[in-house]
């Protein structure tokens, strides 16, 4: 699903739900991760926006047609980019041309690639074929750079013939849901792209640019179609695209103005780059990184856990104070129930934030003391109501019981896995950190680091940590060994 984004924190990769783009077929509740919460009568808050007022733009000169002016417009499903190729369809029946389309979609509902081939042409018997041939397109109306920069769309353009201008946002793919770590080739697609086409590319974070100045990112597809006919990549009248955006019928006012702001952008992109422009964060530096860790520990335990973990930190070499500062508080900072329960306190607050209406709200969980295996052997969820809340209240103050002979819940095997790394840690840490040498130094990192890798709830964390066994004994013998790979294997 696309609308599962990535959310980078200071703790760590989170994910998010995109509410612009969310189809509400609610396949993500099946993940195993307790913070999923369900909302019924509510509706999404729009965010505020810029205030801007478009100057006046000049009239592009338009691309002559000889035979038929072949576009391709991509995009994923369910972001309406079937909609820019109806619009423009109807854009040239209003200038008395004919057009033809052809929409080539892959799993379009489920997020897949869309792919939209348009001919247009003086007359409509100027069309024979419709799908534009390898090298043929002369216009591309980029929704989505991953699509865009892929080997298929790439064939259809030629160097010197093909214009187009690409939404530069990293709209996620479907790959992240599989791989919690995947990161978008955003430098490798944009070099394919301007290998190819040379100066004939733009990009445009349309998305950014939407959410900024309309308070959604939906309206990004045609605010790219604003910019590439204010390019002159469109051979259509702006009177008859905004005739067609009418007809259409849907959200017209803020598809007339996504349109007339793709136009401002492509002729004046610093007025926009500087509305839209945010202050970069600075990065912590690694005595903040650990001070923020401190007090993470201290509301999720206590003062004297914190000092536990501030201790362990201390003792590492400067080489290797981060990896531990890092690695050590991942393992401390398992999320057991107490834990969930502390941070649920926060979800109705966040949730007014982002939400509007007198709501219901639920809880999707799999507690494993209340839980029977499903169909596929693993916990199967639940949906709680509202009254959870209660029960959290009462259970984020009995972390005190955590790791104690009262703790009921850490009797479950997770939770004893989940102590039973602390310890390992801190004796793997007591053995290597006095002895760290520059031969041994890489795999001390890398051990100290090796929690990082252990994340996620129940069966999915149960894998992530024998994988990561592993590899603990593979470094620990490495380190052993007082050097290399090679080197620890002839010991």
């Amino acid at each position: 699903c696309v609308s599962i984004v990535p959310v980078e924190t200071e703790l760590g990769r989170k994910r998010a739900i995109d509410q612009s783009s969310c189809n509400k077929d609610f396949s993500c509740l099946k993940g195993f991760c307790p913070s999923f919460v369900t909302l019924t009568g509510a509706t999404v808050k729009k965010p505020a926006t810029a205030e801007f007022t478009i100057p006046s733009l000049p009239t592009p000169q338009l691309p002559r047609i000889e035979g038929t002016h072949n576009t391709v417009i991509t995009g994923v499903g369910g972001t309406g980019i079937v909609t820019i190729g109806a619009v423009l369809a109807q854009a040239a029946h209003c200038d008395g041309k004919g057009a033809g389309m052809m929409e080539m979609a892959g799993l379009a509902q489920k997020g897949g690639a869309v792919l939209i081939h348009l001919r247009i042409a003086e007359r409509p018997e100027d069309i024979s074929a419709i799908r534009v041939a390898t090298g043929e397109a002369d216009s591309v109306i980029g929704g989505d750079l991953v699509v865009t920069g892929g080997s298929a769309m790439l064939g259809l353009m030629t160097t010197g013939r093909t214009g187009a201008v690409v939404n530069a946002h990293e709209i996620i793919t479907g790959d992240f849901t599989r791989n919690r770590d995947f990161h978008l080739p955003t430098g490798r697609l944009r070099l394919a792209l301007e290998a190819r086409l040379r100066d004939r590319v733009d990009f445009l974070d349309a998305s950014a640019l939407a959410l900024k100045l309309l308070g959604d990112s939906i309206y990004s597809n045609m605010l790219i179609l604003g910019a590439a006919w204010q390019k002159g990549l469109v051979p259509l009248s702006e009177a008859a695209i905004r005739q067609a955006i009418t007809l259409n019928g849907t959200a017209v006012e803020g598809n007339l103005a996504a349109f007339d702001i793709g136009r401002w952008a492509a002729a004046r992109p610093a007025d926009l780059a500087e509305i839209v422009s945010e202050k970069e964060e600075k990065p912590l530096s690694l005595e903040e990184k650990i001070a923020f860790r401190v007090r993470h520990l201290t509301e999720y335990q206590n003062g004297a856990y914190a000092m536990r973990y501030r201790k362990l930190v201390d003792a590492a070499p400067a080489a290797l104070r981060e990896s531990v500062a890092l690695g050590y508080h991942r393992l401390l900072a398992y999320k057991d129930e107490y834990e969930v329960a502390r941070l649920h306190l926060e979800t109705l607050k966040k949730a007014r934030a982002e939400f509007d209406g007198n709501f219901a709200m639920s809880f999707h969980l799999a507690p494993p003391m209340l839980t029977k295996p499903g169909p596929d052997g693993r916990p199967a969820k639940r949906r709680y109501g509202a009254w959870m809340r209660h029960v959290f209240w009462v259970l984020a103050r009995m972390k005190g019981l955590r790791g104690t002979s009262w703790d009921v819940f850490g009797r479950t095997e997770e939770r004893r896995m989940e102590r039973a790394l602390i310890a390992q840690y801190e004796a793997d840490m007591a053995e290597v950190l006095p002895n760290v040498r520059p031969r041994t130094i890489e795999a001390a990192r890398a051990l100290a680091e090796l929690p990082l890798d252990i994340r996620g709830y129940g069966p999915v964390k149960a894998a992530a940590e024998a994988k990561a066994a592993k590899r603990r004994e593979e470094l620990l013998a490495v380190i052993r060994a007082g050097g290399t790979p090679l080197e620890a294997a002839a010991e």
